[in-house]
């Protein structure tokens, strides 16, 4: 069963999301079998209650309040839901704080990347060139380092959780930071994949077009509670809804379909590991990269 800490990170996970069902839920629960129903006691638009009901706008408060009163839910509760769902204003964003700790907690874990290393099996050195290409300060890098070092404490101790890591070839040879980081960090790579619950396979470049080029995700499947999918992109997005984690899983498996097996993937992630290690005699790596430094992307 999965700890009471863990399913509140589940249901907290999308608030707004979270509310819309419940006023969807009673709504149709209290007998209005219509949102134009609902919309008519509350004495506002239908537009209202569609908005509201999909999690795109919620009402004023006084409307809210009606909303409680005709469907029997608690006014106290709603408020609280809505004013989280409305909370823009933090620094660090509720669903990045849920995601991670939904990740504490995961038995298994997917996750593609067709640009970067996955944040679970970065070395700090990678990371730490990686936010400074992205333009964070100094004090910023080290407290994100510093997390995403925390993070891999779900690959260790005695119940470690599985990690299936589908990358892109492009990966292996977009330069972040110097030639011997990332000389270390494939060679780690190597390491990791060789431990028995860390799968770690390459799509070559000769694949071409795949599935995945929609862009990086993440899923994180937890005992007795929805699977939780990460999108990253300029700002990432979380969600559990069904429709979309299916069509994620249908994309993670295709990818898979196009990678090399497990021992050929780490084959070739140390070979390109070799071409990176810097040359002592005249310091210049025989390396082909598709870029010059890490970017903005995640």
């Amino acid at each position: 069963m999965m700890p009471h800490s863990a399913a509140a990170a589940v249901i907290d996970l999308d608030p707004a999301g979270t509310l819309a069902r419940l006023l969807h839920d009673a709504r149709l629960t209290t007998g209005y079998t219509s949102q134009d129903s609902l919309a008519r006691d509350l004495n506002v638009d239908r537009s209202v209650v569609t908005k509201a009901e999909s999690g795109n706008r919620f009402p004023s408060d006084k409307v809210l309040l009606k909303w409680c009163e005709l469907c029997g839910l608690d006014a106290g509760k709603v408020l609280t839901m809505v004013g989280r769902a409305r909370d823009t204003s933090v620094a660090i964003p509720p669903w990045f704080e849920t995601f991670r700790e939904v990740q504490f907690v995961a038995h298994t874990i997917r996750t593609w990347h067709p640009v970067l290393v996955p944040g679970p099996l970065q070395i700090p050195d990678y990371a730490t060139a990686l936010f400074a290409g992205m333009g964070e300060g100094a004090d910023r890098i080290e407290e994100l380092v510093a997390a995403r070092v925390d993070l891999q404490q779900i690959l260790t101790g005695l119940e470690p959780a599985a990690l299936w890591a589908v990358m892109d070839e492009a990966v292996l040879r977009r330069q972040v930071g110097s030639d011997e980081v990332m000389h270390r960090q494939l060679t780690y790579l190597v390491e990791q994949g060789q431990r028995s619950h860390i799968g770690i396979q390459v799509v070559p470049a000769i694949r071409g077009a795949n599935a995945g080029c929609v862009g990086a995700f993440t899923i994180a499947s937890v005992e007795g509670a929805p699977d939780v999918l990460l999108r990253e992109a300029v700002q990432d997005v979380t969600t559990d809804k069904p429709d979309v984690l299916r069509k994620a899983h249908a994309i993670f498996d295709r990818v898979r379909l196009d990678a090399l097996s497990g021992p050929e993937s780490l084959e070739l992630i140390g070979k390109v590991a070799e071409q990176c290690k810097p040359q002592v005699s005249s310091g210049v790596s025989p390396a082909t990269h598709l870029g010059t430094g890490a970017n903005a992307s995640k």
